[in-house]
């Protein structure tokens, strides 16, 4: 796995090691009710615009709101902007992917300052590049998927109302709706995948 991954999952792994304990008795968090987060992500993604290409480090950063249904169970939405590449031995192309998930989230330990979780849904992704063919001519390449996101993490609460979290993530589509310079063209078919780590910050809204 990429350095990058390894150096996110052993900060996702502190969240819980070395999470203070200040008042941690006192502490006896409800997860109902509306909460939002902001957050960075990093890891791996390949994404297929040269075919044989390698995964590259992807980084971005996002934004959710979710909705505590039940002790357990949240339902989640979610907006991430991600950039990466794909490359070959002689070609490289920077893009960028918006991605939006609807999803829910299950806990574990209703009520524990320290709250497992585990996160399944839809991923609704935007990719987009720029690309140059051989006379020098550049156009503007988009294309729209859906794919499947999972998610497993933990949430260590700070305060009644404020909790860090880190989660481990999976994404994978394939993109097959294209459009070039804004009209439709048939192109083929690229798959893409992430594997990586979410980290960020939760403010609950309402207990």
């Amino acid at each position: 796995m990429h350095h990058f991954v390894r150096r996110a999952a052993q900060t996702l792994m502190a969240l819980v090691i070395a999470a203070p304990t200040m008042r941690a008795q006192s502490l006896s968090p409800s997860t109902l009710g509306i909460s939002a987060q902001v957050h960075g992500l990093g890891g791996t993604m390949n994404t297929a615009i040269y075919p044989g290409a390698s995964g590259s480090t992807a980084v971005g950063f996002g934004g959710e709101i979710a909705y505590g249904a039940s002790p357990r169970l949240s339902l989640v939405s979610r907006l991430a902007r991600i950039t990466s590449k794909s490359e070959i031995t002689a070609e490289s192309t920077d893009y960028v992917m918006l991605q939006g998930d609807l999803g829910l989230r299950w806990m574990s330990s209703p009520g524990a300052r320290v709250r497992p979780f585990a996160e399944a849904g839809l991923a609704l992704r935007r990719l987009a590049f720029a690309y140059a063919d051989i006379a020098g001519a550049v156009s503007d390449f988009s294309a729209f998927n859906g794919g499947a996101t999972v998610s497993v993490g933990v949430m260590v609460f700070q305060t009644e109302t404020m909790s860090v979290e880190g989660a481990g993530t999976y994404t994978s589509g394939n993109f097959s709706t294209w459009k070039v310079n804004g009209a439709p063209e048939p192109l083929a078919q690229i798959a893409s995948e992430m594997l990586g780590v979410r980290i960020g910050v939760r403010y609950w809204f309402s207990k």
